[in-house]
């Protein structure tokens, strides 16, 4: 980035930051993980896109901070149709795409479908979260299920989960990536009848 806006040197970059040479020295040196405020200026002072950085810092920040948490049903190997949490495919998981999930019938948003994906096991799986709106429907109104689900598209292979709502995140198996592109979707149904339906847009996984 830094090459490419025709800054010579680590100094020129401190200087348009107003951060110390030993400051932006240590951001790219890949020993220390730098704060956000020196990322962002880095990349504004080499004319990058700073929305794009933030989103990429806020990821690996969370990647690096998330506790690793051990499942409580045992180890499953990285396979489709196993759980995500159980294959450890939660532990470096990041968001590819997210869409916001409508009633069918009017312009009322009652959640978000994700699509997840773990680099490191390389493994996609879809996750739903519901909005306090569907809380207060499934609590005084309605049977509220939902069937969570990704897609491979290369091969029309899909693997869904079906729940009953719970007042959390929700997820279904996974599927092995690396053949073309994904995507997650959700159906939500009240007292049997579809009354949403969900799908991410589609992101190519290594």
């Amino acid at each position: 980035m830094r090459v490419s806006a025709g800054i010579t040197s680590l100094r020129a970059v401190a200087r348009k930051t107003f951060f110390s040479h030993t400051t932006i020295a240590d951001a790219v040196g890949g020993k220390k993980f730098p704060s956000l405020e020196v990322t962002t200026a880095f990349v504004t002072a080499c004319d990058g896109d700073v929305d794009e950085w933030r989103r990429k810092w806020t990821e690996t920040y969370a990647a690096l901070t998330t506790p690793v948490l051990a499942s409580p049903w045992g180890k499953q190997e990285v396979a489709d149709g196993n759980d995500p949490v159980d294959a450890g495919c939660r532990d470096d998981a990041v968001t590819a795409r997210a869409a916001s999930v409508s009633l069918a019938a009017k312009r009322h948003i009652i959640g978000l479908v994700e699509l997840r994906y773990s680099p490191r096991t390389h493994a996609a799986w879809g996750r739903f979260r519901g909005e306090p709106g569907l809380d207060m429907l499934a609590m005084h109104r309605y049977h509220v299920d939902l069937t969570v689900g990704v897609a491979r598209e290369v091969d029309d292979r899909r693997v869904e989960y079906r729940v009953e709502y719970g007042f959390d995140h929700h997820w279904g198996g996974l599927l092995v990536t690396g053949k073309g592109p994904f995507f997650a979707w959700v159906d939500v149904r009240f007292d049997g009848a579809e009354v949403a339906y969900g799908e991410t847009g589609r992101a190519v996984l290594d």
